[in-house]
């Protein structure tokens, strides 16, 4: 990149998301993927009245003057007409005394109701195919609006097969929509009979940037942004995130040699043993084998032989990774925040939490309570924190309010350390997570920001003492 082009991104990132320190690392092209749809249509312009308005209006004139009356006759339900009727009388189109009658505003719309002439062609449109978004032009200015906080992606967005004009029923409101968009200055309606055919579809992508950026030079993540033509896209960024969040990670390959670079450092640079990229690996894939053999679902009972057997295999094999690697299992994002509450709970003699940055969305007064519940059960606990530059990180009142309560609580060894990018629990010696997850500053709510963090849980009880007298030394070298 260029270095006016860095500090472009640089500014942008730093204002968006309110971090004066941020530095840009990288970009790189990406692909948005989505259809391009020519679609043989039908529809109805240069009208004044809706096509029910008007099939009501000519029934009055015909002499059905009831509601039932036109209701019958068009084989509609009634509350449905009524509703028709009540727009057209506050229209002052008709009049409703002992009987249904046009007013000569009524009159004069229907006799200026252009005949029924529909029209034929075919129009191209453009579906998102990652949100399911419909849209007649295809260009970064339609997507740069937030996502509506009940749109998230609740479903795979399917292609839409040529001459299957089933495939796009949910979509005729979207494309009668367009077609009235399509001349903003025309005052009548436009309405979409059918879509005839799907003549041609096929796949494009529309070419974005990632920029991949760290919250300030000493912080060891990686974040990104989505730029398109020098803009943050956050309909871009929010889609992505949604389909993390669902398991999709669509970006895998861009941050899997990245992610492989950072991992010993994000899982604890001081922590005295190696934990390989690898290993983890192996321990989440055959968990999740195991895992997909307990599904009934997947199997008919003839295979149920086949099935016990396999799923015996792969647990020795599970087991033998474990003992190899002291590795119990593989969790993440949510699942990390879990066990931090999980661990507040149930620990017993002692808790350690270790994470380089303290604020106030995930020390907040109910955090302050569950510890306050914690201490008052007689556990030991630590939090040590504290990175080099991390100032603007930290929020003061949180660290006040954690130091009020080691004034009031023998048991609670509340500590700075230099510098420690760790992230760290230990409950008792039931347990210790080693993780990329910043504890006590993201809170992984799920209405929130998606992020994917990984995390390993060791219970091998000698790791897990080692792993405490590591976090200790961090203060004696303070």
């Amino acid at each position: 990149m260029m270095e006016n082009e860095i500090k472009d991104f640089e500014n942008k990132i730093r204002k968006y998301h309110s971090l004066p320190e941020a530095i840009v690392l990288d970009s790189k092209p990406v692909g948005y993927p989505f259809y391009v749809l020519r679609l043989d249509l039908t529809y109805l312009t240069n009208r004044e009245l809706k096509l029910l308005e008007e099939f009501v209006l000519k029934s009055i004139t015909n002499g059905l003057v009831k509601p039932k009356e036109i209701s019958s006759f068009l084989g509609m339900e009634s509350y449905q007409i009524e509703k028709v009727l009540s727009e057209l009388i506050s229209r002052d189109l008709v009049k409703k005394e002992e009987n249904l009658e046009l007013t000569t505003v009524g009159l004069d719309a229907l006799e200026q109701q252009t005949v029924l002439a529909p029209i034929s062609e075919t129009q191209t449109f453009y579906l998102d195919t990652l949100n399911g978004k419909l849209t007649n032009s295809f260009s970064s200015e339609n997507f740069d609006s937030k996502i509506h906080k009940n749109s998230a992606i609740n479903k795979i967005i399917k292609k839409p097969k040529k001459s299957h004009i089933e495939d796009l029923v949910d979509y005729y409101p979207d494309i009668e929509k367009l077609l009235q968009k399509s001349v903003p200055n025309h005052p009548n309606l436009i309405e979409l009979v059918q879509v005839n055919n799907i003549e041609k579809i096929y796949p494009q992508w529309h070419e974005l940037l990632l920029v991949l950026y760290k919250n300030n030079p000493g912080d060891r993540e990686i974040e990104y942004e989505i730029f398109s033509r020098g803009s943050i896209q956050v309909e871009y960024r929010n889609t992505i995130e949604e389909l993390y969040a669902e398991g999709k990670k669509i970006l895998e390959p861009i941050f899997q040699q990245m992610e492989q670079d950072q991992l010993p450092e994000s899982l604890g640079n001081e922590v005295i043993f190696s934990i390989k990229d690898d290993d983890i690996q192996t321990v989440e894939k055959l968990t999740t084998k195991i895992s997909s053999l307990n599904d009934p679902d997947h199997f008919v009972e003839t295979k149920n032989n086949s099935v016990k057997q396999e799923k015996q295999k792969l647990q020795k094999e599970l087991k033998q990774v474990q003992n190899k690697t002291r590795i119990s299992e593989v969790i993440h994002t949510y699942q990390i925040r879990e066990y931090l509450l999980k661990a507040s709970k149930e620990a017993k003699n002692r808790l350690m939490i270790i994470s380089p940055w303290i604020k106030a969305n995930v020390v907040d007064e109910k955090f302050i309570s569950t510890l306050k519940d914690t201490l008052k059960r007689k556990v030991q606990v630590y939090i040590i924190y504290g990175i080099k530059g991390s100032k603007v990180q930290n929020d003061d009142k949180s660290i006040k309010q954690l130091g009020n309560l080691k004034a009031n609580y023998k048991n609670l060894q509340f500590d700075k350390t230099k510098n420690t990018h760790r992230k760290q629990i230990i409950c008792d010696d039931k347990f210790a997570i080693v993780t990329s997850f910043n504890f006590l500053s993201f809170r992984a709510d799920p209405h929130l920001t998606y992020r994917d963090e990984l995390g390993v849980i060791l219970r091998d009880k000698q790791t897990i003492e080692d792993l405490f007298k590591s976090g200790i030394n961090l203060i004696r070298v303070c």
